[in-house]
């Protein structure tokens, strides 16, 4: 047995230190840019309702050639996880001063056939007028997906509760649909274990990677954060009608709300301002209550 090096100092262990001792992992920052889009409507008296999108790539080059896939890149060995996914969101939308945050760190050994591939999740909220994408790579196909996740059963037993949802994308332009069922196994204990299955139910087209996954986990991260905090007014400008905030909201949790306004409490504050020129009545201007807390 080799002997145990003994050393004097710090210093003295890092000059002698073996940086190739551990095998490396590769580490990505992926980005999940969500906004909000208005659905057509026959009446258009009424205030369009709006409709959760996702920002998608197409992969130009192997492996998952031709999939679709979220917009992401390689971490560099000189920037923290932070100033990487930053720097992917400004070459992605052309913007740096917007919403973002860390969903989950993805680290399956075989997600990715190239080498041990770690992703860290990023959800950004981003009002689509600001958005200027795709400039760093004009080769790569961009588009943007309406998405939506729906539940279709639940089984309760004794000792699991099974919920088993729909995970739909559809293009802009609608010529493309890309669909997964997802069943989700729940532990009724303290700890709720939770198992997610997959299946692609289309067959057609599907997600690079385990795209699917991030997609998913970024929806029910954004549904469960926007009940106790603000993080939808950054899909709005500054003032907005009630109903406006209503229809961000049901964009992102899929449902229709009702009594939208008593729920939103002193979250927002109504202001002097009134909405003019638009083809249905003038209406009330909110604004975020910057004195807003959220109570337990």
């Amino acid at each position: 047995m080799k002997e145990k090096q003994i050393y004097s100092s710090e210093e003295e262990f890092l000059k002698d230190y073996d940086s190739n001792k551990f095998d490396k992992p590769s580490v990505t920052n992926d980005l999940i840019i969500f906004t909000t889009e208005n659905m057509e409507e026959e009446n258009i008296r009424k205030v369009p309702r709006k409709g959760m999108q996702v920002l998608l790539v197409k992969r130009d080059e192997y492996p998952e050639k031709g999939k679709w896939a979220i917009p992401g890149g390689f971490v560099h060995i000189n920037e923290s996880l932070e100033d990487g996914a930053t720097r992917k969101l400004k070459e992605e939308t052309g913007m740096d001063n917007v919403y973002m945050e860390q969903l989950y760190t993805f680290g399956e050994t075989n997600r990715d056939s190239r080498t041990r591939v770690i992703s860290i999740g990023n959800i950004a909220l981003i009002s689509k007028e600001n958005i200027n994408y795709n400039k760093s790579n004009k080769n790569m196909e961009s588009m943007w997906f309406w998405i939506n996740k729906k539940i279709l059963n639940k089984v309760n037993s004794e000792d699991y509760i099974i919920n088993i949802y729909e995970l739909s994308l559809i293009s802009e332009d609608g010529n493309i649909e890309i669909k997964y069922e997802i069943t989700e196994k729940i532990e009724k204990n303290i700890l709720k274990r939770k198992n997610e299955i997959y299946n692609n139910i289309l067959g057609k087209d599907e997600l690079a990677f385990d795209h699917y996954k991030i997609l998913d986990y970024a929806i029910d991260r954004i549904r469960n954060k926007v009940e106790y905090t603000p993080i939808a007014l950054n899909l709005l400008p500054r003032l907005f009608t009630v109903k406006e905030l209503q229809n961000v909201y049901e964009a992102i949790m899929g449902r229709e709300i009702l009594n939208f306004r008593r729920k939103m409490g002193d979250m927002i504050i109504e202001t002097d301002e009134i909405i003019e020129g638009k083809p249905f009545r003038p209406a009330k201007m909110f604004k975020y209550n910057e004195e807003y807390e959220h109570n337990f």
